[in-house]
């Protein structure tokens, strides 16, 4: 476990470098917020759809974007490393190339929080005040952290399929437009047997957890949301360790 916190570490040191720009990140951040302000304002005129209020549509969409904005396309390093075969010189160091994978992306919760602020900001300009609770804040920030980690092992997930098909890359597109669905747009907005697809999908605990909670707060259903989004995770690193051990596999049966 120490060496994992130490790769962290460093990680972390190495991310504070680039600080300044995740503050020009946030200008792309901001014209998002800014388009779909401006679209659900002409749309709603005042009125709800799918339950929700222009105001807490906005807010909805804000901390879905808070939370992509919140990752590094990790995927690319990962499948770089496959493809060259730089993956085969971890197999004899003492630490396990997934957990290796995981600890030094975390530093990710940097930008997040920087993410975080500049959200928050956004949305008392834009927006206004919503009806919150000290016990929704708690529950959306803990809904944040589960689905940012997602996040990470959604990126470790597609670098690995690179273990058979070497190109990622249009794989992590298709995850993306998933991930976009929700975004934009609650999961209530989709017929019924779309949502039960979506409910399968870890991209939707991804963002629609954290978003949900906060705009919607309810305990019973926030509690539901965070066991859903520990499950989904649960499963992903399952199957990000079996996709790694298959790969890891066919490295040794072809000499590395």
């Amino acid at each position: 476990m120490r060496k994992y916190i130490e790769i962290f570490k460093y990680s972390m040191k190495t991310q504070l470098k680039f600080i300044l720009d995740y503050f020009v990140s946030l200008i792309s951040f901001g014209i998002h917020i800014f388009v779909f302000n401006e679209l659900w304002d002409y749309i709603l005129k005042g009125k709800e759809v799918a339950g929700y209020t222009r105001e807490e549509l906005i807010w909805y969409i804000i901390i879905a974007e808070f939370i992509t904005y919140s990752t590094f396309k990790s995927y690319k390093k990962i499948g770089e490393m496959v493809k060259n075969g730089t993956i085969a010189n971890m197999l004899i160091r003492p630490v396990d190339f997934v957990n290796y994978t995981i600890a030094e992306n975390l530093s990710v919760y940097i930008k997040a929080f920087v993410n975080l602020i500049f959200a928050i900001l956004l949305g008392f300009i834009l927006v206004g005040p919503i009806n919150i609770t000290f016990e929704s804040i708690i529950f959306t920030l803990v809904a944040s952290i589960i689905g940012i980690f997602i996040g990470i092992l959604i990126q470790t997930f597609v670098g690995l399929i690179a273990f058979f098909t070497e190109e990622n890359s249009s794989f992590w597109l298709i995850i993306q437009k998933f991930t976009f669905f929700l975004v934009f747009t609650p999961l209530e907005f989709y017929p019924s047997i779309i949502q039960k697809i979506f409910s399968f999908l870890p991209t939707t605990y991804l963002i629609y957890a954290p978003a949900r909670i906060f705009t919607k707060f309810n305990t019973a259903e926030a509690i539901k949301l965070l066991i859903l989004e520990i499950l989904s995770g649960l499963v992903l690193y399952g199957i990000i360790r079996i996709m790694y051990m298959k790969g890891v596999r066919k490295i040794n049966v072809n000499g590395g």
